[in-house]
């Protein structure tokens, strides 16, 4: 699973660079969360500057695992597995030519790419350096600082960062290759951590007593995971406290009959308290 290499220290980020500015400062800009895009110096490569689509989708794969090293062959299983080994390994060594001629057009012929690497063995690699930033690297560093000041009890800057996630992991992950099964261990690793952190914000929000905070947290993560009972428990929770008991059992016999029908599964002991809960305020 991709984590970012040579990821600065929590306390090394707290100091760091702002984010945004960091973003600007960069020469070539990735974002993945929502449809792929790469910037060149401002410039942003659009899709009939890309020509073959396979340089594209090994950049993707290059992103995602900066430094890792990756074999012709590994290659050729995951990209062309239904050609012949010869044009496969043609159809490689073609598209790594272009990639590294798209990302610097300035090489000349025999002339090493400062990025897309190759070992006498035919390993390849990405070798991603301080000219690049991308949204994923982001999120992570993101994540870490969130969970931080989390533990320090200083929730107005975990929500600040909390929401940052939010605001990438909504647009879904790289959506135009949702099909495609060696993205799929990214995409889960993205969802899962986009539900930690939408049932995290809900929690802060109910210690804060922020009404519409938690409502709007609880719908997302709901949005994402019809069964997420943390989100419905909130919700039920919200419209008790408001005395609005008819809206709660709705809400607590509609999420008790999906979770039956669908999952062949009962709610938490936790939820049937908060039932008792309602039939109690509703005398």
């Amino acid at each position: 699973m991709f984590l970012p290499q040579n990821a600065p220290t929590p306390s090394d980020r707290l100091h760091a660079t702002h984010p945004r500015e960091r973003e600007q400062q960069a020469n070539y800009r990735v974002y993945s969360f929502g449809q792929f895009r790469l910037f060149s110096n401002e410039k942003a490569i659009k899709e009939p500057m890309w020509r073959r689509s396979k340089a594209k989708t090994l950049l993707k794969w290059f992103v995602l695992n900066p430094g890792k090293l990756c074999s012709a062959d590994q290659f050729i299983d995951l990209f062309w597995p239904e050609l012949p080994l010869d044009a496969a390994m043609g159809n490689l060594h073609v598209t790594i030519h272009f990639l590294r001629h798209l990302l610097e057009p300035s090489l000349c012929s025999r002339q090493e790419s400062k990025f897309v690497r190759r070992q006498a063995n035919n390993f390849y690699w990405f070798d991603m350096d301080k000219e690049w930033w991308t949204d994923t690297s982001n999120v992570e560093q993101f994540f870490e600082n969130a969970k931080m000041y989390d533990r320090r009890e200083d929730y107005n800057k975990a929500l600040y960062y909390y929401r940052k996630i939010v605001s990438y992991c909504s647009l879904g992950f790289i959506p135009e290759d949702e099909a495609e099964p060696w993205l799929q261990p990214y995409r889960q690793h993205y969802s899962y951590m986009y539900s930690q952190v939408l049932v995290r914000l809900i929690q802060i929000y109910q210690l804060r007593n922020e009404t519409e905070e938690v409502l709007e947290h609880a719908y997302l993560a709901l949005a994402t995971n019809p069964y997420c009972e943390p989100a419905v428990r909130a919700i039920i929770d919200t419209h008790l406290k408001e005395g609005n008991t008819s809206i709660a059992m709705y809400k607590f016999e509609h999420f008790h009959g999906s979770l039956r029908r669908d999952l062949g599964m009962e709610p938490s002991k936790e939820m049937h308290a908060l039932r008792q809960k309602i039939v109690l305020a509703s005398k």
